[in-house]
């Protein structure tokens, strides 16, 4: 308990024949110190640990953090050079994260204000669906799937309803780049957009064979410095429960070390001219540095234990936030030096028919320049994005017939004798499109000083690769001639793409029903302005008419609380039902038994019911606005699910491709098969 503290101390640092510094200690009431450092310490064991998206052995890859708090490193430190705050031609930068093993990081190349985008486009997202169901049809031991450490819960992409099982989504730019370090989030994530590029099944080759997912922004939650490294938010069950990355600091508890040690420096000062220096320091060292708790709180993990200087950088600051803020920004120097910039292109729609959108050049671009660093996730066997239609109970299964592999296999790179599939990440370099007569990047292997590239895995047997759960594998870019802004930037996929994309336009015809199709977008777009006219159960029955493909009708969730529908019909609030515009809203699927229009306004009002996934119950609701209801798409209903949608990865050039990778070409399988006589 509290009062022993003062005894604690004086018998531990003090000794016997100090006992006017115990007085003292008494006297100054040392025990709220302790108190705040005993709580923060219990209160740390008491943290759940529930997992959030991305899955294990994230230690040492780009987008986490290292082991502790502590591995920051305090390298430009209280940094003032005038160079950090001026405006640079390049906004974001990729260099090396000043979280210790945490591989690459995002940093501002410019002042960017409160509320202000990061980039002009953000993310294509790329939904990975039911894979390990997919999966359990294999028979194959895969090993780890690196993507799972970059990639994010469906929820929070808005694709929920593509899968049946687990769907989750890589935001492939910002997203999967930025690290995480919650004390000092500064960019907030937001939601992407469904945009298919005016495609449709009925008439689009290309139709299926890009994400729809698009311009997922992100946006400075406060206003940021130029040379701050990124962070964005993974939430805190992420990191509650991942023990073995150590005590992590959550969202708070920056403030919370920053009350502990400011009671420290009070006592230091109201009693420090009649007592040595040491004892202080002997106070910190046992009851902080030393604690039972050390190991555990997230509080006490705030503090870098090991700096020697950190006690004295803080006592000159507001709060131990404002360090690490300062020890995680680089100079323009540094980050010219170690880094690549990551905004010489953006996102739009690309000029190519079919291509969907595509990858412009943000400024005039000299040849020969690094265009972007291409982070890479090796994937060993592509096997692994097979799917297959579904069973009677909703699972895919191998007997029912194959469809098109998982949608990121169009953003892979391969080679023809190889089973590896290496998956890029970075801002927009999953939306540069292939054009051999217009070609003006390539790809070339990374420069090892400038991002998480280790050359050695090259010459090393895929073997070695497998057993890696790590990213450690990058290209780059480079410009093969000058580029002008506004320019749209093309690579050559390679022969093989080429030849199987004019096959694919040859032999291409629409799925049956496809005139007929539209997406759940567009079907809300027309009730939003009138123009759709949706029949009861009733009518569709007596009059023949057809349900609507691949999509279902849903009614929003708010409707279901007594009081806000009893609010809604008192007149508090609106038709609209955007009630908090970041909360993100549920749907139970419904059908509509009866309609009447109101006589005070001449609206189309509702009679629905509604069905819970969850319990299996079922409710009426009477007189729903037609902004209650809403369309959604079914499970494998978008175009990326069509059985003819186009599916080909990037070829690697032969020059480029390692010979130990090379596990399908003729010489690999004969000396295999020797092998195993």
């Amino acid at each position: 308990s509290t009062p022993v503290f003062p005894f604690l101390i004086v018998a531990a640092m003090v000794g016997k024949g100090k006992q006017r510094w115990m007085n003292t200690l008494r006297l100054f009431q040392v025990g709220p110190l302790l108190s705040v450092a005993a709580t923060a310490g219990a209160a740390s064991l008491e943290a759940p640990h529930r997992g959030h998206t991305r899955i294990e052995n994230e230690l040492e890859i780009d987008a986490v953090p290292g082991n502790t708090a502590s591995s920051i490193d305090s390298e430009s430190a209280v940094a003032t050079n005038h160079s950090i705050h001026k405006t640079l031609e390049c906004g974001i930068w990729l260099a090396p994260s000043a979280i210790e093993g945490a591989g690459l990081g995002m940093y501002a190349g410019r002042d960017f204000k409160e509320g202000e985008m990061m980039q002009e486009i953000g993310d294509l997202c790329i939904p990975i669906v039911d894979l390990k169901h997919h999966n359990a049809n294999e028979n194959h031991n895969f090993g780890p799937f690196l993507w799972d450490q970059y990639t994010w819960s469906a929820s929070a992409l808005d694709a929920d309803q593509e899968g049946m099982h687990e769907t989750n989504g890589a935001s492939a730019g910002f997203g999967s780049t930025a690290n995480s370090f919650l004390p000092l989030v500064n960019v907030e994530e937001l939601s992407p957009h469904r945009n298919y590029a005016g495609l449709h099944r009925s008439k689009d080759p290309g139709a299926g064979a890009f994400s729809p997912y698009y311009d997922r922004g992100s946006e400075a939650n406060r206003d940021i410095a130029a040379g701050e490294e990124l962070y964005v938010s993974y939430g805190e069950e992420w990191f509650k429960g991942r023990e073995y990355l150590g005590p992590i600091p959550l969202t708070h508890d920056f403030d919370k070390a920053t009350k502990l040690f400011k009671k420290y420096t009070n006592l230091k000062r109201r009693v420090g001219h009649s007592m040595p220096a040491s004892v202080f320091e002997d106070l910190w060292e046992s009851f902080i540095k030393e604690s039972a708790w050390k190991d555990s709180s997230r509080v006490f993990g705030s503090f870098h234990h090991n700096d020697e200087e950190e006690m004295a950088l803080l006592e000159k600051l507001p709060s131990l936030k404002d360090l690490r803020i300062r020890q995680a920004t680089r100079s323009q120097e540094w980050l010219e030096e170690h880094g690549t910039c990551a905004d010489h292109i953006r996102g739009g729609d690309s000029t190519l028919p079919q291509a969907g959108h595509g990858a412009f050049a943000t400024r005039d671009i000299p040849e020969g320049t690094i265009v972007a660093q291409v982070p890479l996730i090796h994937i060993i066997d592509r096997s692994r994005f097979n799917m297959y239609n579904l069973d009677e109970e909703d699972l895919p299964n191998k007997d029912a017939g194959r469809r098109p592999p998982q949608l990121m296999l169009n953003y892979c790179y391969g080679h023809i004798e190889s089973t590896v599939l290496l998956c890029p990440y970075g801002p927009v370099v999953n939306l540069i499109n292939h054009n051999q007569t217009e070609t003006n990047v390539k790809i070339q292997w990374a420069d090892p000083k400038r991002g998480n590239f280790m050359p050695h895995l090259l010459d090393d047997q895929l073997s070695s690769l497998h057993k890696d759960p790590t990213a450690k594998l990058a290209f780059q870019l480079i410009a093969t001639r000058p580029i002008r802004e506004g320019e749209e930037v093309f690579l050559d996929y390679g022969a093989s793409w080429e030849n199987a994309w004019q096959k694919h336009i040859k032999s291409w015809s629409p799925v049956d029903g496809a005139s007929d199709y539209n997406n759940a977008d567009e079907l809300n777009e027309m009730l939003k302005n009138d123009l759709l006219d949706l029949p009861t159960e009733f009518e569709r029955i007596e009059k023949e008419l057809p349900s609507f493909q691949n999509v279902m009708l849903a009614c929003n969730n708010y409707f279901s609380d007594d009081l806000w529908r009893a609010d809604y019909y008192n007149g508090k609030l609106d038709d609209s039902l955007e009630l908090h515009e970041k909360t993100k809203v549920e749907y139970l699927y419904c059908n509509i038994l009866r309609k009447h229009k109101d006589q005070r306004t001449g609206d189309i009002l509702y009679t629905v019911e509604a069905r819970s996934d969850d319990d299996d119950r079922n409710f009426i609701w009477e007189a729903a606005p037609k902004s209650m209801l809403h369309f959604l798409d079914e499970p494998y209903g978008t175009d990326m699910f069509l059985q003819n949608a186009f599916r080909h990865d990037i070829r690697i050039p032969d020059e480029m491709f390692p010979e130990k990778w090379r596990n399908l070409s003729p010489d690999f399988v004969k000396e295999s098969n020797q092998d195993g006589k």
